[in-house]
């Protein structure tokens, strides 16, 4: 019985990277969680809006400014690490040259949506190390080993934030507390990623090479289009918080963001598990990609997430004013809302391993016709509540959370028909 046991433990746990990613990333978005309520405890309505829109903002810019180019190379990266034993040079350049290009275009986005070149300097800062801290933690997945990708990016960045702004805050009780905290966090992740990831995979610094040659527009215009793919969530939040706050005002943004909070964790169990899984469901060369092999990977997937996402929905069903009541008290009236969240979570659970299965190994073929239509939805949905006086700001918020994903699902499904 025993030896059976242990069988079962090593086939569905040990060895589940899926898994071990997901425990991994749950330990810094639980403590994130309790960050946040601490935040709308103790920070002014204002002061933990404007968090909320720089946070979002901070996410939009790394997302777009790393522009997927750890999609792009993580396959070469991987032959290179783990069999050629070295850095693929010609990479260095790419993701250096991308991040300047973008250094320059959120510079400007930064200048025109906020006043003053203060909170402009913190965000490029914060997104250079976080564009760091990004990268490094998703090529440290090449050899199937998570501990470097979960220690940087789940574990050591939100307890240095966590403890910095809880110590921070017994001594100055403001915004600028909240961004010192976050921004030296960030630099100490990044700089901690570099030197682990350097010395895990013997990488000496001679070889991070940057040549402008080496430039590669397709692998950046390939990397645009994941990221215009994948870009309508982040933006989407940051506009749901941005535009939200001259809709609707203080307080629609303030449980807005402790909303996608809740969505988030349904993202992080759906998405962690994807992103664990990664090097076990992009196959190495493109004649291996059957209709047979989508399939076992997408079932594989959704072995792991689904057990999870249920019991977290159910849990949110009969406890959600309970949850909300102990830890975030002042928004307590909005439980019926997060119950609505949670099942917008569950169709998130079921699409997003559907759509990734084919983008991890760029089998998305519709890509501009996607991207036209998801973000013509998008921008229709930003502009209805400015045509739409009295328009319910809890159904747009849902509105915004479920309709997109919906359309990806759809062109997934279309290109899931072509596969022999």
């Amino acid at each position: 019985m025993g030896q059976k046991l242990k069988i079962l433990y090593d086939k569905h746990l040990s060895k589940n990277l899926g898994l071990i990613n997901l425990f991994g990333k749950s330990f810094g978005r639980v403590l994130y969680l309790i960050l946040i309520a601490y935040f709308s405890y103790k920070l002014k309505l204002k002061d933990f809006t404007e968090f909320a829109i720089f946070w979002s903002t901070l996410r939009m810019f790394t997302f777009f400014g790393s522009n997927n180019l750890y999609i792009v190379y993580f396959n070469d990266v991987r032959i290179h690490l783990t069999e050629k034993k070295k850095w693929p040079t010609k990479i260095s350049s790419n993701l250096v040259f991308t991040t300047i290009l973008f250094i320059i275009i959120l510079s400007i986005a930064s200048l025109l949506l906020f006043d003053g070149i203060k909170t402009t300097l913190f965000l490029i800062s914060c997104f250079i190390a976080c564009s760091v801290i990004r990268n490094i933690s998703e090529f440290a997945k090449s050899d199937n080993n998570l501990f470097l990708s979960i220690f940087v990016d789940d574990v050591l960045f939100y307890l240095l934030f966590f403890i910095l702004s809880i110590v921070g805050l017994n001594y100055r009780n403001d915004l600028n507390t909240v961004l010192y905290s976050l921004l030296v966090a960030c630099l100490i992740t990044a700089i901690t990623a570099l030197v682990m990831f350097a010395k895990k995979f013997q990488i000496k610094i001679n070889s991070y090479k940057i040549r402008l040659k080496d430039f590669s527009f397709r692998d950046f215009k390939l990397g645009l289009n994941y990221t215009f793919i994948r870009g309508n969530e982040v933006l989407s939040n940051f506009a749901v918080r941005y535009l939200g706050q001259i809709y609707f005002g203080d307080l629609f943004v303030a449980y807005a963001h402790i909303m996608y909070q809740f969505y988030n964790i349904f993202s992080l169990l759906t998405m962690s598990v994807v992103s664990g899984f990664q090097s076990k469901i992009t196959v190495k060369h493109y004649k291996e990609f059957s209709k047979r092999f989508y399939n076992t990977s997408y079932k594989r997937l959704l072995k792991t997430i689904l057990p999870f996402v249920i019991i977290l929905l159910l849990v949110l069903i009969f406890a959600s004013e309970y949850i909300l009541y102990w830890f975030f008290p002042k928004f307590v009236n909005f439980s019926n809302l997060l119950i609505k969240v949670g099942l917008a979570g569950l169709v998130f659970a079921f699409i997003q391993p559907f759509i990734f299965v084919l983008v991890y190994n760029n089998r998305f073929n519709n890509l501009l016709a996607l991207n036209i239509t998801q973000y013509l939805i998008m921008i229709a949905l930003f502009v209805l509540p400015f045509f739409i006086t009295g328009i319910n700001e809890e159904y747009w918020l849902l509105m915004v959370m479920i309709c997109l994903i919906l359309v990806q699902g759809i062109f997934a499904w279309l290109n899931y028909k072509e596969i022999r």
